[in-house]
C-alpha cells in the first residue's frame, strides 16, 4: 500500500510541476499549440515600445498525433507581445495580455485558441439588409453562454469587412479569428462581447469605405482604385440607422458609447474612424488598423475633426506595419493622426499607436494584434 501511495504522490507532483509552466516572470499563463512536431520551441516575450525582452523554453503539456501543446508564464506588465520560435522558424509578433489564452501554430498561421476547449469554426447568424441597389449581409457572433432571454447585457463591436472575421476559408484574404480572441478573453478575464461584421461590396469597396471630407490626395502610385467622391457617409448612416437599431432590438447589448466599439482595417480602418467620429455619442472606442488616413492631408483631417466639436472623444487604437510598400505609405498617416487628434483636444491616454516594423498589410497581422484592441475596449 505504501508503494502505491508513493507512486500516486509522485505522479501528482509531476503533474503539478508540469502545470506550473516555465516562467519568464511571475504572471499570466499562455499556451502554445504546434501542428508541426518541432524539435524545439521557445517563446520570446517582448515590449513593443521598448527593447525589453526575454526568451524562455516552455513546458510541454501534452502531445498527440495532431499537435503538441506547451505553456509558459509571462508578466503582462512588462511585455505586450510574444514571438514563438519553432525550430529554425519564428512567428510574427503576437499580442500578449490577460485576455490571450494561447496561439496555435497552424496551416492558417498563428491562430488564437483557448486551452481545454475544442477548436472549431465559430457559429454566427446572418441577417440581410437592402443596401443601395443590392443586398448586404451582416454577420453576428454571440459568445459562449449567450441566452436571448437573459437579462445579462454584452458590449458590442461593429466591424467592417465582416466576411473576413470568422472563417479561415471564407475568403482568399484569410481571417481575423475574432471569435476565438473573444472566447479567449471570456475564459481568461470573464469578459465578452458580441461581434457584428458588416460585409463589404467588393466591386465598390474603395468608394463604400471612403468618407468624403475634402480633396483626396493622389494615391495612383499606391493603388489603382478610385477613392474620390467616396460614399462613406451612406455606409456610416447604414451602420448607425439600420444595423445598430436591429442589433439593439434583437440582442442583449448595451446601447451606451462606453460599451460600443467600431473597428476595421485599411479602407475599413479609415471608415471605422470616420463613423466613430461622426457618431462619438454612440461609439466609445475606435479600432483603426492599417488605416487609409493618407487619402487626406493633415489640414483636411484637422478641419474635419474640429468641425465635429467633439465633446465625447472615443478612445482610438491605431496599428500599422511598415514591411511592405502599402504599409510604409499608410504609416505616415497613422503617425500624423496622433498629432491631428491632439490638436482637437485628445490626450495621450486616449490614443494608442502601435507600429510594427515587420507588419504587412493582411489579415494575419491584424489578427495577431486584435487582442490589444480588445484590451483597450473592454
Amino acid at each position: 500500500m505504501k508503494k502505491i501511495i508513493a507512486v500516486i504522490l509522485a505522479a501528482a507532483l509531476a503533474v503539478t510541476a508540469l502545470a506550473s509552466c516555465s516562467k519568464a516572470e511571475e504572471g499570466h499563463k499562455i499556451y502554445i499549440r504546434d501542428d508541426f512536431a518541432a524539435d524545439e520551441v521557445k517563446v520570446e516575450f517582448l515590449n513593443s515600445q521598448s527593447s525589453k525582452k526575454v526568451t524562455v523554453t516552455p513546458e510541454k503539456l501534452d502531445e498527440n498525433e495532431d499537435y503538441t501543446t506547451y505553456c509558459v508564464n509571462g508578466d503582462t506588465k512588462l511585455y505586450n507581445r510574444i514571438i514563438i520560435h519553432s525550430d529554425d522558424e519564428k512567428s510574427i509578433q503576437l499580442a500578449f495580455n490577460e485576455y490571450v489564452s494561447g496561439w496555435h501554430i497552424s496551416p492558417y498561421g498563428m491562430v488564437p485558441f483557448t486551452y481545454d476547449e475544442k477548436e472549431e469554426t465559430p457559429d454566427y447568424a446572418i441577417k440581410t439588409f437592402k443596401y443601395e441597389k443590392t443586398d448586404k449581409n451582416i454577420y453576428i457572433h454571440t459568445p459562449k453562454g449567450y441566452k436571448k432571454n437573459s437579462k445579462k447585457k454584452y458590449p458590442v463591436i461593429y466591424m467592417t469587412d465582416g466576411q473576413n472575421l470568422f472563417e479561415n476559408g471564407a475568403t482568399s484574404h484569410g481571417c481575423w479569428s475574432v471569435a476565438e480572441s473573444v472566447r479567449s478573453m471570456q475564459k481568461n478575464a470573464g469578459k465578452s462581447a458580441i461581434i457584428v461584421g458588416i460585409d463589404d461590396s467588393t466591386s465598390n469597396r474603395d468608394s463604400e469605405l471612403t468618407p468624403d471630407i475634402g480633396n483626396v490626395v493622389d494615391v495612383s502610385s499606391v493603388d489603382g482604385g478610385s477613392f474620390k467622391d467616396g460614399t462613406g457617409k451612406y455606409y456610416s448612416d447604414f451602420v448607425v440607422n439600420t444595423v445598430m437599431p436591429y442589433i439593439e432590438k434583437t440582442y442583449n447589448v448595451y446601447t451606451d458609447a462606453k460599451h460600443t466599439a467600431i473597428a476595421g482595417s485599411s479602407s475599413g480602418g479609415i471608415e471605422s474612424f470616420y463613423i466613430g467620429m461622426e457618431h462619438a455619442d454612440k461609439f466609445g472606442t475606435i479600432g483603426a488598423l492599417s488605416p487609409a488616413f493618407g487619402l487626406y492631408d493633415d489640414a483636411t483631417w484637422v478641419k474635419y475633426l474640429k468641425s465635429k466639436n467633439l465633446k465625447n472623444k472615443p478612445k482610438v487604437y491605431i496599428y500599422n506595419g511598415e514591411a511592405d510598400n502599402l504599409e510604409k505609405y499608410l504609416k505616415i498617416g497613422a503617425v500624423s493622426m496622433v498629432d491631428n487628434l491632439k490638436k482637437v483636444g485628445y490626450k495621450d491616454k486616449d490614443i494608442t499607436l502601435r507600429i510594427y516594423k515587420k507588419g504587412m498589410h493582411n489579415e494575419k497581422f491584424w489578427r495577431a494584434v486584435f487582442p490589444e484592441f480588445l484590451k483597450l475596449f473592454i
